[in-house]
């Protein structure tokens, strides 16, 4: 398990722990197990807050900015979660006699935000289930929408720290709650304060200018950047922000680096799947600039053992792409690539992939075709290993594939820390 995991479960674990131990004897049992499960909720959303700051020890700790976002997805998730029990619990509990209109108008309102948000993040994906296609195109929220939504988080997770100061009793009367909230709260907000005042200020940008596009296939445009001034610096894997000028305004999107790091250009592989790649694939042109941000992502082959598996599956090439260009005479893992698509026109860069395995007889790529193949699943992929072999496994793909995988390799026995996926769905 993760650094990073460890260290916020525990926090939430220690908060309850604080709680049950510094509990005021005149707060009834119902109201107080409802006011920590509110304390738990801010601790959640403070958290969250914390995570979207993208420091580097954090994305370190973490094993990676995707992993960031899965956990804090998850903790902003379980706050809401727990604001359930907290209404119902003070609400059932009797009156307090202190209570300010002031303080509930304040809950009202950050529970109003803080709800709204959440189910406006959670409708895409929600709609995408239920309704496939042309309605869960009208129903997807762009990337830069669902950035801005996040934004207002912060302000509505402050409201709830004022309101939760003023009206909890259980705060009022222990010296050790209050200074424990306090601490949560004060943390939550600088963070938000940070990562919407200081990290736009202090992030460098890197200017590129669009040199070329080519059309991959019918969906995907293959764009390559020259650097007007210095190039970014990352390491294979890594994926980058993009705000193309001409298209969408300068929004920022993420997307995988497809070149090698010694490569003159940077080169990346967008695939239509949403309003602004499909107008990235009809509007952009060649002298375009670019501001790219970044690089960010753990997703490092060489971390590795000497056995591995790699599993791509349509555009989840583009990071495998930047580890092959980047192979080089010190290369010495041995590596089964099982690359799927659904038909071989969608094979992207197979006649390169073959080039590379030729000068690197470790690396064995192996092209599975759907129609042809049928579906790839974990035990085919494993039956490639030599016997006895402990195999790390790095997979980018469909994201309901990507669980399937890792769910059938731990099923196997393969340790969860040795599976490790490039979840660019939550970005």
């Amino acid at each position: 398990m993760d650094v990073g995991v460890v260290v916020l479960v525990g926090l939430v674990a220690a908060n309850v722990v604080v709680w049950l131990l510094a509990r005021p004897r005149a707060v009834s049992t119902v109201r107080y197990v409802g006011e920590l499960c509110g304390a738990e909720a801010i601790l959640c959303f403070s958290c969250a807050l914390v995570l979207a700051t993208v420091l580097g020890p954090i994305e370190r700790a973490f094993g990676g900015l995707d992993r960031v976002a899965l956990w804090h997805r998850r903790t902003a998730v379980l706050g809401v979660l727990l604001l359930v029990p907290h209404l119902v619990l003070v609400w059932l509990a009797p009156a307090d006699p202190d209570a300010t209109a002031l303080g509930s108008l304040f809950g009202i309102i950050a529970l109003i935000g803080i709800v709204g948000l959440a189910l406006w993040a959670m409708a895409p994906s929600l709609v995408a289930r239920r309704w496939p296609g042309p309605v869960r195109r009208m129903a997807s929220a762009s990337y830069e929408q669902w950035l801005s939504s996040h934004r207002l988080m912060g302000i509505f997770a402050a409201m709830a720290v004022v309101h939760a100061g003023i009206v909890d009793p259980a705060i009022r009367l222990s010296r050790v709650l209050l200074v424990a909230f306090v601490a949560i709260g004060v943390l939550g907000v600088v963070a938000y304060l940070y990562r919407e005042f200081v990290f736009p200020r202090i992030t460098p940008i890197h200017e590129y200018r669009v040199a070329r596009t080519t059309a991959l296939d019918e969906r995907t445009l293959g764009i390559s950047l020259d650097p007007v001034g210095d190039p970014l610096a990352f390491r294979p894997g890594q994926f980058i922000f993009i705000a193309f000028s001409g298209v969408g305004a300068w929004q920022r999107h993420p997307f995988s680096v497809s070149s090698a790091p010694s490569s003159p250009t940077l080169e990346i592989a967008v695939r239509a799947a949403g309003d602004y790649t499909i107008d990235l694939g009809r509007e952009l042109r060649v002298g375009a600039m670019a501001k790219v941000a970044g690089p960010y992502g753990g997703f490092d082959h060489v971390l590795g053992g000497h056995h591995q598996l790699w599993i791509a599956a349509g555009i989840g090439i583009t990071p495998f792409l930047s580890w092959i260009r980047s192979l080089d005479s010190e290369f010495d893992q041995e590596v089964e690539f099982f690359y799927a698509v659904n038909d071989e026109s969608a094979a992207l860069f197979a006649d390169e992939i073959g080039t590379a395995a030729t000068a690197h007889p470790s690396f064995h790529p192996r092209l599975w075709v759907a129609a042809r193949d049928g579906t790839l699943d974990p035990a085919t992929v494993l039956s490639a290993l030599p016997p006895h072999a402990d195999p790390w496994v790095y997979m980018c793909g469909p994201p309901g594939m990507m669980r399937s995988f890792a769910k059938g390799f731990r099923a196997a026995g393969v340790p969860a820390d040795r599976i490790r996926w490039e979840q660019f769905d939550i970005r």
